[in-house]
């Protein structure tokens, strides 16, 4: 694979900086440029890195005047907060201009993060969910509302720039050593949570196996989407018995009131949004069957393993 150069939006977040540290390695990365809001907290050989806002119009020139190999947009807000205006300018406008900035620049191959939750958390969900099957995010969780919005201007992207090559992730719940949102709340928080008449299954996925599946999709220049979610899978109480944390399933009727004055009153511990209820309802099973059979990527965490390896490093498990 010949030296290529690669630009990152969200180059200081979490899945940014799993990235930067691995791209830093390849003999094939000549270098790589990113922008954040905030500075990473790493010092990297190969980086160029410049303080910017997503929406920032110089983000345009400069990606211009870089003429990247390859471009991975990163920037967006995971941990739901009360402005929903605010979360649409950063990950539904800020998205608009990253693929701004990839058309004028020509990039020849781009990769935008999107989400498993982008499917929506249905009654009626298959038993596991293909790329094939039509997004339909629950509109009450804006963040996944908002990556089902920007996959359809990725749609758009591609329809207008046929000879760009551009992929979409979709992964599961990300766990890890470093992970730090409302997710990995789910158990982390003093008393795990859920609702008494539902236990659906649930999907996580290691921060070591995004960042490996990133880069074979983009080392082997693949095309549409992709789900990123080990094979197995676990009930919400079963990921709870793992953490052996204190735990309260309470009835649906209660269950949203509580949550709601919960994120009304801010608590620190936690970071749960009432929105995402739904996710804890139905069931959003990935089928990741596309990237390993067509790809060849092997996961090398379970689900199981990596909410052990996730509560082991958060010290709620030995």
């Amino acid at each position: 694979m010949e030296t290529k150069k690669v630009f990152i939006t969200g180059m200081a977040g979490y899945i940014g900086g799993c990235l930067c540290r691995e791209l830093d390695r390849r003999d094939w990365c000549g270098g790589f440029f990113g922008m954040d809001v905030k500075a990473p907290l790493a010092k990297y050989d190969k980086a160029e890195f410049r303080l910017m806002d997503i929406n920032d119009p110089a983000l345009v020139e400069w990606v211009v005047e870089i003429k990247p190999d390859i471009m991975v947009h990163l920037a967006y807000i995971v941990d739901t907060v009360a402005d929903d205006e605010l979360m649409h300018r950063v990950n539904v406008d800020g998205s608009a201009n990253a693929l701004k900035a990839a058309a004028e620049a020509e990039v020849p191959q781009v990769m935008v993060f999107s989400s498993g939750t982008a499917y929506g958390a249905w009654p009626d969900n298959p038993d596991r969910l293909k790329e094939t099957d039509p997004l339909r995010a629950n509109p009450e969780f804006k963040y996944a509302a908002g990556k089902a919005e920007v996959e359809a201007m990725c749609k758009e992207f591609m329809e207008k720039h046929p000879e760009t090559i551009m992929s979409i992730i979709r992964p599961c719940v990300i766990y890890g050593l470093l992970v730090n949102n409302y997710l990995s709340g789910l158990l982390t928080m003093p008393v795990a949570v859920g609702i008494r008449e539902y236990d659906p299954r649930v999907q996580f996925v290691h921060e070591d196996d995004v960042v490996g599946a990133i880069l074979m999709i983009l080392e082997k220049e693949a095309r549409g989407p992709f789900n990123l979610a080990p094979p197995d899978a676990l009930t919400i109480r079963e990921a709870v018995e793992i953490s052996k944390k204190p735990s309260l399933f309470l009835p649906e009727a209660l269950m949203e009131p509580l949550l709601k004055l919960i994120w009304k009153l801010k608590l620190e511990f936690n970071h749960l949004p009432p929105s995402f209820l739904e996710y804890l309802r139905y069931p959003w099973l990935l089928d990741s069957s596309r990237l390993r059979d067509e790809l060849g990527y092997e996961f090398r965490y379970s689900s199981r393993e990596t909410v052990e390896i996730m509560l082991r490093a958060k010290g709620v498990i030995e």
